[in-house]
């Protein structure tokens, strides 16, 4: 009995040794709106593939999962083969982490929702590949936009300037590590902007993780 196919691996296969720049964004637009249909996903570029080797319970799922892969994907099309190989191969063979790069990007796009948390995730892992940030920071980062609702991130960056956060924040944000309340960093960053200016208790500043987020994940 031939043994069916790993889509943690797959997927691995896919980021390091595929033709991503053969995708189109045009095409990922119209297509996966159609992808209910089984034929029209078995001809998605480089998708196709990964999610046949799933087994979904509905094609609804499959329909999510195809999405899903196919937006983290798209972020990661300009960067050349060569380069997501040999960044790929680093992570894995430091055997510093108990699971694979594949693995562990699958995990994290099954338990997201579909809105806009894989271009986030591809753009944070494009940032890897470019040696912008570092494979453990993607992880933090990941963890933090996987539990987050999406659209308290989309306030978060709509609500900041700079590094200073402005409004109401909700628990769950406030305690995601985005975001520090931290009065003697935001006097002296007040300062720069304002010499008048004096800071009260509701200032609060992105922290180094919120910062990478911003200004990486959600450019």
């Amino acid at each position: 009995m031939e043994k069916p196919e790993n889509p943690n691996k797959k997927l691995e296969l896919v980021i390091k040794d595929s033709d991503l720049p053969s995708l189109s964004k045009d095409f990922a637009e119209v297509a996966i709106d159609g992808i209910m249909d089984e034929g029209v996903l078995q001809d998605l570029p480089l998708v196709g593939g990964i999610v046949g080797a799933v087994k979904f319970g509905n094609s609804i799922n499959k329909y999510l999962s195809a999405k899903k892969i196919y937006k983290f994907l798209f972020e990661l099309h300009t960067i050349p083969q060569e380069q997501r190989i040999k960044k790929i191969d680093e992570i894995n063979n430091s055997r510093k982490y108990q699971s694979s790069v594949g693995e562990m990007i699958f995990e994290l796009l099954e338990k997201i929702e579909s809105d806009g948390k894989p271009e986030i995730l591809g753009k944070l892992f494009k940032a890897v590949i470019e040696e912008k940030i570092d494979y453990e920071t993607y992880l933090r980062l990941a963890h933090i936009v996987k539990r987050l609702f999406y659209y308290d991130l989309v306030w978060l960056k709509n609500n900041s300037e700079g590094l200073r956060v402005n409004g109401r924040i909700n628990d769950e944000l406030y305690t995601s590590g985005l975001i520090t309340q931290d009065l003697v960093n935001i006097y002296e960053k007040a300062k720069e902007m304002n010499k008048d200016r004096k800071p009260d208790v509701n200032d609060r500043s992105l922290t180094y993780l919120g910062d990478m987020l911003i200004s990486i994940g959600m450019k």
